[in-house]
């Protein structure tokens, strides 16, 4: 685990709350890639136990059993008189005069099942928290708006960081109060114990002065958080600007190990992107040698999941050896898009086996008959004997049982499975990473380079089945709009540049799943779990889902996927956007009233909403020609020039997003029948094209009612024809897709 330093809080009498955080070494490069998305490996694991207590037999159900979130319902059986966020709750509060306890945490968090099964499933615990408080518990991928404005709060509370599980106290009108992540069950390390805390908050509140502090200070740490939300000076953002960010992003690159900063080491591919971005516009090659080094890295290291493929949510070590062992949906998106684009650049075999390794993944563990894909998997191993990660090692016995002679030798240094083990927590176990060139590996076990291959081949066909008879990760199969949107442009981009239909199949299916399922009343809902949709969408759902649904009709065409796109376009300004000032609220102006409401331009683990809307409508404009698009694209990256352009890292999206307007796209319409093979080649040339500063349109019949620009786009001398404009002038048709220039 990377090395821990205590900060002090926000004290109560006797006691100060605490919250672990990063050395200072680490701390910039940490914010940088990913802002309060390293609270998990910011805790030190008071306890061997690794079991999750949800659903155990013979203990009494509480009201989150009628909930569908898979988080939820892992603490159903807790003797904590749980409540899920809403009114009933707060009413509660307020009529019996009690403070609230709002815990935060998803599925896949380590640190969430470990608070829970020290505290919340201990019956001397639960009985006190359900005597003194009114007790909440969200799922923060459920309900990322209510996450975000606690987040938040708990950072301005504690002066930076964040994490979780998150501990947050309230006042019956939803003001928080105090905060910290991860408390456990005895005072260790000076970290003091969840009940020290407990107490101390009950012994404050029940003090008439300090309670009265408690709630001045509510107060103002709600004014601080809607302070901060005040508008600052717009700043356009220059091809300066973008260079001056690259650059910055490239001192941080590790030439070593690849990515960013030392650890623990996100996969950032917004970040990436946009040094990929750099060097298609200059042409330089220090740009693609940090893109080179990064995803060779990645697909390399223990980050990566060599036999049932997919990426894990990020490493504790600097190369890319020890991940922590969730897998996010949403990762393997980005980076599904990302290593395809790659291999168009580069050409690289790599980059392509990679790609098509998270599609398979996702295909064969994470799709839902409906085809809605869900969304995460543990890192725990439930009822396992090693715990996180013990899933996914292996041993030399391992091997040797499975293969003979030559083939284990080779594949036992093809994956590092020595002996001693490579990783410290599992001695006589290797996380399976790959060190040497397989030239190398093949000489060093006495076989040919042919034979080499077939053994990996063979290995990743044998070793699943084997690995999963062994106590498996929980897969969280609740369904998130917003994550889904990211996974079908994934598939959608892949099989642009791959060509396997299989993944257009997928992102249709999902598509249509969430076109018809996920969508109420015109507007889009957040969450579907055992068919059930719930809870608004907030403005990722809607921005990610318009690029998905552009990225499939740059697929396959179809018309109602861009009719879709374009409404959710007008849905998402009239709900989110802010005329006035520019930028996109992250919650609906109808949505529920929370005590502050942010306009995020931060990626995180996620590109921005504020940074995908803006590329959303320049696509548009492009194809459409409606100013509108393009005004509300520019006004929004206004907004956040000053902020995007003096940070390093972590405005990825929106500065990806300003090299487009900058840039210029394209507007390329074909004229002919998409299943026609003349117009298929032109079709992929345009695929081929690896600038994404480009919206295409295929001309079909009444798609000018949709698409102005289109109309007179017809065939030439009865063939096929592409029209490449820029700005709306157009140069002359071309019927040779060799001719279709960039």
């Amino acid at each position: 685990m990377r090395a821990l330093v205590l900060v002090s809080l926000l004290a109560l009498p006797g006691v100060a709350i605490f919250l672990l955080k990063p050395e200072e070494e680490e701390a910039e490069a940490a914010e940088a890639t990913e802002a309060a998305e390293p609270g998990e490996t910011d805790a030190v694991h008071a306890d061997d136990a690794h079991g999750h207590t949800s659903h155990e037999k013979g203990r009494p159900m509480n009201r989150l059993a009628k909930e569908k979130s898979p988080y939820l319902l892992q603490h159903a059986t807790n003797p904590v008189d749980w409540y899920p966020w809403g009114d009933e709750a707060f009413a509660k509060a307020k009529a019996e005069g009690k403070p609230v306890f709002l815990s935060i945490g998803y599925s896949s968090c380590h640190w969430c099942h470990v608070m829970e099964h020290e505290s919340f499933a201990d019956e001397a615990v639960a009985a006190y928290m359900n005597k003194h408080f009114v007790c909440i518990k969200v799922d923060r991928e459920e309900r990322p708006d209510v996450d975000s404005v606690y987040m938040n709060a708990a950072m301005a509370i504690m002066g930076g960081g964040g994490g979780w599980p998150l501990s947050v106290w309230l006042t019956s009108d939803r003001k928080p109060f105090h905060a910290g992540t991860y408390f456990p069950p005895r005072d260790m390390q000076g970290r003091p114990s969840f009940m020290r805390i407990l107490t101390s908050v009950v012994q404050s509140w029940g003090d008439k002065e300090q309670k009265a502090r408690i709630l001045a200070g509510a107060d103002n740490i709600v004014g601080r958080l809607r302070d901060s939300e005040e508008a600052e000076d717009p700043a356009d953002i220059s091809a300066a600007d973008l260079e001056s960010a690259c650059d910055r992003a490239a001192a941080y690159h590790d030439e070593v190990f690849g990515g960013f900063g030392v650890q623990p080491k996100f996969p950032s591919p917004s970040t990436v992107a946009m040094i990929l971005r750099r060097h298609l516009r200059k042409g330089d090659a220090e740009s693609l040698a940090i893109v080179n080094l990064t995803l060779t890295k990645m697909a390399h290291g223990g980050i990566h999941d060599h036999i049932g493929g997919g990426f894990h949510r990020y490493s504790v070590t600097r190369d890319w050896l020890v991940p922590h062992f969730e897998k996010m949906l949403y990762d393997n998106a980005q980076l599904l898009s990302l290593y395809a684009w790659a291999y168009q650049v580069t050409g690289d075999e790599l980059y392509k086996e990679t790609a098509e390794d998270i599609a398979l993944w996702v295909k064969r563990e994470m799709t839902d008959p409906s085809g809605g894909f869900y969304s995460a998997q543990d890192a725990d191993d439930p009822g396992g004997p090693e715990g996180e990660g013990g899933f996914y090692v292996w041993s030399p016995a391992e091997i040797n049982a499975l293969f003979d002679g030559k083939e284990a030798a080779f594949l036992k240094r093809w994956f590092d499975v020595s002996r001693d083990g490579n990783w410290h927590e599992r001695p006589g176990k290797s996380i399976l990473q790959v060190k040497f060139a397989l030239e190398e590996a093949a000489k060093a076990a006495g076989i040919d380079v042919p034979a080499a291959r077939a053994a990996i081949k063979k290995a990743r066909e044998t070793m699943y089945p084997v690995r999963e008879k062994r106590p498996k990760p929980m897969t969280d199969t609740k369904v998130l709009t917003a994550w889904n949107g990211l996974m079908i442009s994934g598939y959608a981009r892949a099989y642009q540049a791959l060509g396997n239909a299989d993944y257009l199949a997928m992102a249709q299916k999902a598509a249509a799943f969430i076109k018809k399922t996920m969508t109420l009343e015109g507007k889009l809902l957040r969450r579907w779990r055992e068919g059930d949709a719930a809870h608004a969408g907030v403005l990722d759902d809607y921005a990610y889902m318009i690029a998905a649904y552009l990225d499939l009709y740059e697929s396959d065409f179809d018309a109602s996927w861009l009719e879709e796109a374009l409404r959710l376009t007008r849905v998402a300004i009239d709900l989110f956007y802010d005329g006035k000032e520019g930028g996109f609220y992250y919650t609906a102006r109808d949505g529920e009233a929370l005590i502050s409401r942010s306009r995020p331009g931060f990626d995180n683990a996620r590109p921005s909403g504020n940074g995908v809307m803006p590329a959303n409508l320049l696509r548009l404009f492009a194809l459409t020609g409606d100013t509108g698009f393009r005004d509300k694209a520019q006004k929004t990256l206004r907004y956040f020039g000053a902020r995007s352009t003096q940070s390093a890292l972590g405005f990825g999206a929106i500065l990806n997003a300003a090299a487009y307007s900058l840039d210029g796209g394209r507007e390329i319409f074909i004229a002919g029948d998409p299943a026609d093979a003349a117009t298929r080649a032109l079709i992929e040339a345009v695929w081929r094209d690896t600038d994404r500063n480009r919206a295409v349109a295929v001309v079909t019949p009444g798609i000018e009612k949709l698409l102005p620009p289109a109309a007179g786009k017809v065939p030439v001398n009865g063939k096929p024809a592409a029209y490449v404009c820029r700005n709306f002038t157009c140069e002359l048709p071309v019927t040779d897709p060799a001719k279709i220039g960039k």
